[in-house]
């Protein structure tokens, strides 16, 4: 155990931190990790001094890298189409065609219009012919709008900062099949899950920034207005209608009055009912004197 800590400080104590950023930010482990790093820098035969030989070949490394720029390029489109289905499957076509791919694709119904939403990623290369070629299904003139970002400093910071990991990880290897005591073997171990997490990390930043800058977004809105078709016989053919509500308003009005009637001469009939009887027995009395008349 010793022996690979006198190792690892000795390497401490010949080549410094990488980079002032790591070396603020590391704890102990990290802080051996960037001087081992810094060791197979140097091992790769600058002819600069010592002192300047990292440098040296961090800024002989930039041309390199930055042969190729990494520029992000975003776009929207909002369209008015006739057919709203018939403009979807042309652009899924095209989208074949420029050698792109659908990522989202939505379509709703609003009030007054049919509406669409399409996210496509399209190779850079094909970029502005992809868009020319969509434009052409707007009805009318399209609305459009382009962003671009430019990251190739963070890609080569990370590109940078990977190769440096990546020495780091080879050396801790070679000390871990080395290694000998249980410690020894424990500890290299541990530093090295740290530094191997730390690859995949950056791994992963330049991947994303590979496919965001290699296949650009497009982002299509589209918008096919409707338009409102009468039904036959709806304002000037309505005689059956108007019959049947004639009909039915006269029905009621005469239920509602025999319905009246009924409970007026209910509700009266103790009264009418005497009467009725006093105006039957005046008429039979009439009618029997009447009758008794000698004829002239």
């Amino acid at each position: 155990m010793k022996k690979w800590l006198s190792l690892i400080f000795a390497s401490i104590l010949i080549l410094p931190g990488c980079s002032s950023n790591e070396g603020s930010n590391s704890t102990e482990n990290s802080d051996r990790v960037t001087s081992i790093d810094q060791s197979t820098e140097q091992n790769k035969g600058s002819d600069v001094a010592k002192g300047n030989s990292s440098s040296a070949e961090a800024t002989s490394e930039l041309p390199e890298l930055q042969q190729e720029r990494k520029v992000i390029f975003n776009a929207t489109l909002s369209l008015s189409v006739e057919d709203l289905t018939l403009a979807i499957n042309e652009i899924k076509e095209s989208t074949k065609v420029f050698e792109g791919y659908v990522v989202e694709e939505n379509t709703f119904s609003e009030e007054n219009a049919y509406i669409g939403s399409m996210t496509i990623r399209i190779p850079q290369s094909q970029f502005d012919a992809y868009l020319r070629k969509v434009e052409t299904l707007a009805k009318g003139e399209p609305q459009k709008s382009i962003t671009s970002k430019d990251v190739t400093e963070n890609y080569v910071d990370l590109s940078s900062r990977l190769k440096a990991k990546e020495a780091v990880q080879q050396r801790l290897e070679s000390f871990l099949n080395e290694a000998t005591k249980t410690d020894d073997l424990l500890a290299i171990s541990n530093e090295l899950s740290r530094v191997q997490e730390e690859v995949e990390q950056l791994k992963g930043q330049i991947n994303y920034l590979d496919n965001q800058s290699d296949y650009s977004t497009v982002t299509i809105s589209l918008e096919q207005t409707k338009r409102p078709v009468p039904s036959i016989g709806e304002r000037d053919f309505k005689t059956l209608s108007e019959a049947k509500h004639l009909f039915i308003t006269t029905s009621n009005s005469l239920l509602a009055f025999f319905s009246k009637t009924i409970v007026l001469l209910i509700g009266l009939s103790p009264i009418l009912l005497p009467l009725l009887i006093i105006g039957l027995f005046l008429l039979y009395r009439f009618r029997k004197k009447t009758s008794k008349k000698p004829a002239k």
